[in-house]
């Protein structure tokens, strides 16, 4: 038992981002530059008969950025659209400090490899590197990020539609000849295609493009599963077709199951763990994580809790991660499957501070306050309940990760900021932005509303929330 318990621990802290909580993503300052974040918490790896020295090693510090540990996440890695945050997690000294950190480990480690059977103790370190190397991908020529660069294009269907300069330019190559190289990344028979079609219309010799095995290969015969249920996988089977018929979140299994490799073409007969069943809801392309939230009756920071892959701004609901899935929790897993119960509420509700300062877990605040003296944005609600300074060395994540609100909430009630690639660039220093607007900001009639709207100004207790230097 203690064996199962310790493999629990790490395998939902290295898979998950956050120790001993299945699909708990937790809330991430972004602002927070401060270097030196271990692999594994001091304690974490007693009784895991490690050699002393590999499990002193594997509690070493790295002198990174401390949001790099989350890059550790086998997914599409976008840009991070944080110039400042970017600068500092692909510092050279970071990925030199990465590199030691696993010179150190696979020499330390050499006689006890392997946290548990199957687990090898370089997946930590891996995972993350891997990560890495992905964000911080450069363009040869400019030396922009490539991620910025790719994430700068207009999307296209198929492609066949992509215009040639892009398709064959080294970042679109380069990322996933990257992705392809490492077992721990988000690679899969989706990108394969992709790589393929590069391959075939961009000259050159052409690299292999299939997914690598996993090297966690833990025995799927080991009584570990949390939920004490399982399911054996058949032809045809995806995650989401698992997700559905069980009741359980689609990115939540594929964390939770090292032997599942890809989620478009699940291997038949494996043995997957399945997570605590909760209320599901498929993710619609145009979805949006608060309205998701607020008509399932929970908050955007619920569903981020309770869906792993969901990062930490909710900012990926729908696209980022599609090989994971579209099924999510939209309560609480391993919680009660009631129906939901409406409120008869006399106004359009807020849910409080819970979240941080001045917040509201929905991202929505309770009534209007004025606004500030100064200049506020152009198209900016006047519906608004706090308000945010722009301070020109801060960019847009970094600026509203503290106070429990979305990118998207937060770019529809500041149209002059466009889009996320765009937010940060067209922040102006010192002028004024709503942080949390009213529930009911955008509406523009009166029609089929059953309740009394308040009033447009409201004397507050609210402040406003200025950005520290």
């Amino acid at each position: 038992m203690a064996l199962i318990r310790f493999f629990l621990s790490v395998t939902l802290y290295f898979l998950l981002a956050t120790p001993l909580s299945a699909g708990v993503v937790p809330l991430l300052n972004r602002r927070q530059t401060a270097t030196g974040f271990s692999l594994v918490p001091d304690g974490a790896l007693k009784g895991a008969a490690l050699a002393t020295l590999c499990e002193q090693v594997l509690y070493q510090s790295i002198n990174c950025n401390n949001f790099t540990k989350t890059l550790n996440e086998p997914k599409y890695h976008h840009s991070l659209n944080d110039t400042a945050l970017t600068n500092s997690v692909c510092a050279p000294s970071c990925g030199t400090a990465l590199a030691r950190a696993r010179t150190r480990i696979a020499g330390a480690c050499a006689t006890t490899p392997e946290l548990v059977p199957g687990f090898p103790a370089l997946a930590l370190i891996d995972k993350v590197y891997t990560g890495w190397n992905e964000t911080c991908l450069k363009d040869t020529a400019t030396s922009a990020f490539c991620n910025d660069i790719i994430d700068s294009w207009t999307p296209v269907a198929k492609l066949e539609d992509m215009p040639k300069a892009q398709l064959c330019s080294y970042c679109y190559g380069a990322k996933l000849k990257l992705m392809r190289s490492s077992p721990y990344s988000g690679y899969d028979s989706h990108f394969a295609v992709m790589l393929d079609f590069v391959n075939q219309n961009c000259g050159g010799t052409a690299a292999p493009s299939q997914p690598l095995p996993s090297p966690i290969q833990v025995n799927e015969t080991s009584p570990i599963c949390s939920s004490g249920k399982t399911y054996k996988t058949k032809t045809g089977d995806t995650c989401d077709s698992v997700a559905l018929s069980n009741s359980v979140s689609s990115a939540t299994l594929y964390y939770t199951n090292p032997n599942l490799l890809d989620c478009a073409n699940i291997t038949e007969g494996l043995t997957l763990c399945l997570p605590l069943e909760c209320r599901t809801y498929t993710v619609q392309k145009n979805d949006r994580c608060v309205p998701v939230a607020v008509e399932h009756g929970s908050t955007w920071q619920d569903l981020v809790a309770w869906n792993a892959g969901i990062d930490a701004q909710c900012s990926n609901l729908y696209g980022a991660t599609p090989s994971f899935g579209t099924t999510i929790c939209v309560s609480p897993p391993g919680g009660k499957l009631n129906p939901e119960t409406p409120t008869n509420s006399t106004l359009p509700p807020g849910n409080g501070n819970t979240g941080g300062h001045g917040g509201s877990g929905d991202g929505y605040a309770k009534e209007i306050v004025d606004p500030p003296a100064g200049t506020v944005a152009s198209g900016t609600t006047s519906k608004c309940g706090d308000y945010i300074q722009a301070h020109a060395s801060t960019g847009c994540a970094a600026m509203i990760a503290p106070y429990a609100m979305t990118m998207d909430l937060f770019l529809a009630v500041n149209p002059s900021l466009k889009s996320v690639a765009e937010c940060t660039s067209n922040l102006r220093d010192g002028v004024w932005y709503c942080l949390h607007p009213v529930k009911w900001w955008n509406n523009t009639a009166s029609t089929d509303i059953s309740i009394q709207a308040p009033p447009k100004s409201i004397t507050s207790k609210r402040v406003w929330i200025p950005m520290s230097d």
